[in-house]
């Protein structure tokens, strides 16, 4: 059941003054607000201020109760000090009531300074609550987006139309579905677009069970939906779906703040005997084959191998200039996963050279120099265990360099020379190798220390293949 509450907050503040006249301040504030059974309780929250002395908070909570009627729990809380920001809590009061289904009620409540003063705000809450039938879905839906508000729903471009298991009404910035089972939950931004892409109530997720929510971690959102599914946000993943023994197994894990990470793919099949899926994530891939998750094969090269086999290349490349020494060449970030609506981007590894240059004059010091190049690998087409995959290295943003010597002669012929020298290592995508399609490639995956990670299909092939490109990796030469 669902129950629609409108509700209506007043509260009129008195700052009791022992020199000159008492400040006086009022409060307003209402709204519609939805409970049912994914979310059977609520607490509103309204602040008051007086006088630059006087601060009221009421809590408000609203409870589901047998019979489609709610249960109402004031508690406020008067603080007084120096400022309207004070900790010093001076008076309390409180209310409760019941408010029967398609019934009205107004709550009044005095709290006052009960420590020093005669302060005191006089409070009054009027509650309407209308139970809504399971059976009636469109009431349900029009009840939700009132609760939700014209400003996030937009103008509705839909009737309540019946979709499976249930109904929904399309409006400009979100979608309202509804069902006896599920409630009545909101989808919108990407993960509506995303939902939509997979089929909306007519896929494998059918209808949301929960509006959009902030993960634990504050930075992705997600949906759950009925169909043991859900589509998982992040700024730099983008919307992927995650589904069933998958989603499971990383739940297990902790979700997005374990192990794996958040999704960078939706779920992807390549076989149905036996049954195989997987799904990509940040740190790793889970593998799901008929009723058991099985660990992929995989070769790796550790962020120190990268780094070292990138120095090797830096120094060949400019071996054939003897001004050129290069001095260091380290890691100095890996970015986050970039953003894509079906296949996240790697991460991007940022290498810095640093040497000097001989300048060819005894009376020019020579110039000491640092660059910094942004790389990323790619896997192209994207790995999905059926397709041949070529793997790259790129140049993936705007190469830095600093050059300096104490007399400042000089630099600028050698900068821009050094620059000419190490962007015609990256005039074109690097390439790293190939993989044959036989060998299923899931994922060619950058690894938060700069390593590189690839993993394949868990069988002979796989296993073989494996094998074979952990022996390139080894002898990788860039």
């Amino acid at each position: 059941m669902q129950n629609r509450i409108t509700h209506g907050v007043r509260m009129d503040i008195t700052d009791d003054e022992t020199f000159g006249s008492n400040e006086h301040a009022s409060v307003s504030r209402g709204g519609t607000l939805v409970l049912d059974a994914s979310r059977p309780e609520l607490t509103e929250l309204t602040i008051g201020k007086c006088g630059g002395e006087v601060r009221v908070e009421l809590r408000v909570t609203y409870r589901q109760a047998a019979g489609g009627a709610v249960s109402v729990s004031g508690r406020a809380l008067l603080y007084e000090g120096t400022s309207e920001n004070t900790t010093d809590l001076d008076g309390r009061a409180s209310f409760d009531g019941m408010v029967a289904s398609g019934a009205s009620r107004q709550f009044n409540v005095r709290v006052r300074n009960t420590d020093e003063g005669g302060d005191f705000a006089d409070i009054r809450v009027d509650v309407n609550n209308l139970a809504l039938s399971e059976n009636d879905p469109c009431p349900n839906i029009d009840a939700k987006a009132a609760a939700l508000g014209a400003s996030f729903t937009g103008n509705a471009v839909s009737g309540c139309e019946a979709v499976r298991g249930g109904h929904r009404r399309r409006f400009q910035n979100a979608d309202i579905s509804y069902s006896p089972s599920t409630g009545a939950h909101e989808l919108h931004g990407e993960i509506r677009r995303k939902y939509d892409s997979r089929g909306g109530p007519d896929s494998d997720l059918a209808l949301p069970v929960t509006d959009e929510t902030a993960t634990p971690d504050g930075v992705g959102r997600y949906n759950h939906c009925s169909g043991n599914g859900s589509i998982y946000w992040h700024p730099r993943t983008g919307p992927m779906e995650v589904r069933g023994g998958i989603r499971a197994r990383w739940a297990q894990t902790g979700w997005e703040r374990g192990a794996y990470g958040y999704p960078t793919s939706d779920e992807l099949n390549i076989g149905q005997n036996p049954w195989q899926w997987y799904s990509d994530f940040q740190n790793g891939v889970i593998f799901f084959e008929g009723s058991g998750v099985v660990e992929p094969a995989t070769a790796s090269l550790s962020g120190a191998q990268v780094l070292a086999a990138f120095a090797a290349a830096f120094r060949r490349r400019t071996a054939d200039d003897p001004r050129v020494e290069i001095d260091s060449v380290v890691v100095i970030g890996v970015s986050d996963t970039a953003y894509d609506f079906t296949r996240s981007g790697n991460r991007v590894v940022t290498y810095r050279v640093a040497g000097e240059i001989s300048s060819g004059h005894w009376y020019i010091p020579d110039p000491n120099f640092e660059v910094t190049i942004p790389v990323q690998f790619t896997a192209s087409p994207p790995p999905d265990a059926r397709r041949e995959v070529a793997l790259s290295a790129r140049q993936a943003g705007v190469i830095g360099i600093h050059v300096d010597n104490f007399a400042g002669l000089g630099i600028h012929d050698v900068a821009n020379a050094l620059h000419d020298k190490l962007a015609a290592i990256f005039n074109r995508p690097i390439a790293l190798g190939s993989v044959p399609a036989i060998a299923g490639l899931l994922s060619f995956k950058v690894m938060k220390d700069g390593g590189l990670t690839l993993y394949f299909r868990p069988d002979v092939a796989g296993r073989f293949a494996a094998g074979a490109a952990q022996t390139m990796l080894n002898d990788i030469r860039i």
